[in-house]
Order: C-alpha cells, then structure tokens, then sequence
C-alpha cells in the first residue's frame, strides 16, 4: 500500500543561494570601478615623480665638463748636459721671465771655454801681425813710387835743358847723349808707373787679407761666444712669466741637451677644455655663449674652436674666458660648462622626463586634476635643455606628467595613483 508523502517548501534562500554571491560580486566589481576607475596598474604616489608644464623664455643648452687650461704654457729645457747643481723653485712658485730654475755644473764647458778664449787671443794677435807686415811692405812701395817719381822728374829735366839747348844751336849736347836723355826719361816714367801699380796691388791685397784674417777671427769668436753661451746655459732660465707646474729634474740627477726641465704656465691667460657629447656637437658653433662654472664662480665664455675629431664619444671644445677669472682658477682646475645654443621665447617645456629624447613622438604620463589617476598622453617633444625640453603639441599650461622612470608599466594606458 502506498504511503502519501508530505511535500516540504524549500526555504527561498536555499533555492536561490547564489543570488547573494553574484549582487555582492555585482558590488564589489562596482565598488572598484570607482576606485580604480579604467586604471589597470597601481602605483605608489610617493615613487613618482612629476612637474607642470611651464610657459616662458626657453634657453636650450648643453652641459659638458673640462678642465681650464694655459693659454700660454712653455716647456723649459736643457740647451747643454750637466749634472744638477742646485734646483732653485718647485711646483707652485711664481716665476719672472729670466729667473733662474736650476743650476747645472759641467767641468768640461768651461775647460772648452778657455781654450775658446785663448784661440781667440792667439788668432787676434796673429792677424794683427799679418796686417803690421803688411803695412811695412807697404810702406815700401810707396818709398819705391816717391823714389820713381824723383828719378822720372830729374830724368825729364835734363831732358827739357838739352832740348832747350840743341834748339839755341848750342852744340855741347850730342845727338847721341840727347837720345840717351829721351830714353832714360822714357824708363824712369814706365818705372815710376810700375811702383804706383805694386801700391794699388798691395792696397787690395791689405783689403783683401784684412777681410780674410776679420773672417777668421770671426769664425773664432763666434765659437768663443756659443761657448760662453753654453757655460751660461748651465744656468736654466724660465723663458717666460708663470707659475710653475712641474719641475721634471732632481738634485744630482743628469740633464741632457733637449731634457724637459720644468713647466712654466701663465696663469693669468686661462681658457676652458670642455668634452662635449658628439651627438649635441652639432647643435654648437663657433661665437656661442657658455658659463663656465667652477663650482664657487661662474666665468663668462665663448666658443673659439671645436676639435674635429671624436674620441670616446667626445669632442673637445675650446672656450676663450671673457670674464675676469675668480682666485680659484689654475690650470687643470676642473670645471662645468653650460652652453647656450637657442633661445626660444614664449615656449611651452616641462622638466625633462626620464627617455624622453628630444626631436621625438612620445608617450608621457599625464596626471588628472584628481591626482588619483595618470593616462597615457602623445606628445610632440622638440628642442631640448641641460634639464629641461621643449614641448611641441600633447600638453598644454599646466598639465602635470610623470618624469621618473615608467618602464615598470609601459603596458597600462592608464594607472592608479596609490
């Protein structure tokens, strides 16, 4: 027999038991909707980094580090070897042009001097001789002219008297003897003629021989004077004004000719080397405007001459220094240099962000006006400074972005500021 059953009515809770998950789901989902918005990434507030577009004077500039430099710098080296007396400065100490630097000592150069000295005595003295030989031949020749010349004069005399007295008709004075008068007169001019031609030959040959002996005594003085110059060589001399940067011998050490003895620079004419990236070379002219700062000053400059070589990814760049130079400045002074390559007026720009490149289409992160979230903006980036780059299109005045590092989530359009 069939037993009829009671039918028992399930609670409503218990037949529709996941309407409850699914309306706190519903909630939950609608409850982080509006707190994270379409944001897909959270980030920390206080690991980021923002700035507001600013509008105003843009200056474009390039930074570079370098060292200042001697304009004028000279080596100062040994004319003579020798053996280091006496050193008389050292590094630092400031020097007069013909101050002496250090003494050296070489035996053998005065040795050479003095012989140098007495060649030139002996030379001297042998010329003198030769030229009071000379003049004593001399002085007979011209004993031998003025005897010609009588003897032509006392020729032609008796010579005019027998003429005289043959036209008279007087016949005291032969046909024979008056022929022997013509003749002896004839031979007394043509020896007068002959003595006057030894004094001309003679005069040049004192000319010529007085020249000779002055040519050889030069030749020997002049071996006495480098002599007398290379004994004062001993003695280095700075060649210029300066400070002293470095003195490169040591007391007893040997010097020989050509050694580099000290360094002398003038420390009052001073330009800045700066290293400059290539890839902002070309942005840089010659006439540019740079501060050179040195850390306690800044010194008005400009570009006077860019290497044309690189090296290392540097290229050196030569800054004259306009300004008057602060006590601080010697050489090899390290130093920065802000180099001013444009000026833009009425320019949008923002602190530079982290792999933002200049001349580039970009993605920045702009924050909203809530501070709760940053999305994804394009941006149009154009000229670019030490810290700073030019906004082209993307943002406006006052638009805050992000400008630390965002490669964690480069992923997400969107993120919410924790």
């Amino acid at each position: 027999m069939d037993i009829q059953r009671a039918v028992v009515q399930k609670p409503l809770w218990r037949k529709y038991w996941y309407v409850a998950p699914i309306v706190i789901a519903l909630m939950a989902t609608f409850s982080l909707k509006n707190v994270l918005g379409n944001a897909s990434y959270i980030v920390e507030r206080n690991a980021l980094v923002t700035a507001k577009v600013e509008q105003g004077n843009f200056k474009v500039n390039v930074r570079a580090t370098g060292v200042l430099k001697p304009l004028n710098i000279r080596w100062v080296s040994s004319q003579v070897s020798g053996r280091v007396e006496q050193v008389f400065v050292k590094a630092g100490a400031a020097v007069n042009k013909g101050d002496m630097l250090i003494q050296l000592s070489n035996p053998e150069l005065h040795r050479e001097l003095e012989t140098a000295r007495w060649e030139l005595v002996a030379k001297q003295a042998e010329s003198h001789a030769a030229y009071v030989s000379l003049e004593s031949q001399m002085v007979d020749l011209e004993n031998a002219v003025l005897s010609g010349d009588l003897n032509y004069q006392s020729a032609k005399l008796k010579l005019d008297a027998e003429t005289s007295l043959i036209k008279q008709g007087n016949a005291t004075v032969s046909a024979l003897d008056y022929q022997k008068s013509k003749l002896a007169v004839k031979q007394q001019m043509q020896n007068w003629q002959a003595q006057q031609k030894k004094l001309d030959k003679m005069k040049s040959n004192m000319t010529a021989t007085k020249t000779a002996q002055q040519a050889r005594i030069g030749l020997v003085r002049n071996n006495y004077q480098r002599m007398q110059e290379q004994v004062e060589s001993l003695q280095v001399r700075s060649s210029t004004a300066g400070i002293v940067q470095q003195v490169s011998l040591e007391l007893g050490e040997r010097a020989h000719v050509g050694d580099s003895v000290a360094l002398v620079a003038d420390q009052q004419s001073l330009f800045a080397e700066l290293q400059v990236q290539e890839v902002r070379v070309r942005d840089i002219v010659i006439g540019q405007p740079v501060v050179v700062d040195t850390r306690t000053s800044e010194i008005l400059g400009v570009i006077t001459r860019i290497d044309p070589a690189v090296k290392a990814g540097m290229v050196l760049v030569d800054v004259k220094l306009t300004g008057s130079l602060p006590s601080e400045a010697r050489p090899e002074l390290t130093v920065d240099g802000l180099i001013e390559i444009s000026n833009i007026d009425n320019a949008l720009y923002v602190k530079r962000p982290v792999f933002a490149p200049r001349h580039t289409n970009t993605k920045l992160y702009k924050v909203t006006d809530d501070q709760q979230f940053a999305k994804k903006q394009s941006v149009s980036l154009g000229q670019s400074s030490v810290n700073r780059i030019q906004i082209l299109s993307g943002l406006m005045l006052g638009d805050e972005v992000i400008i630390s590092d965002t490669t964690r989530w480069q992923e997400h359009s969107e993120i919410k500021i924790n």
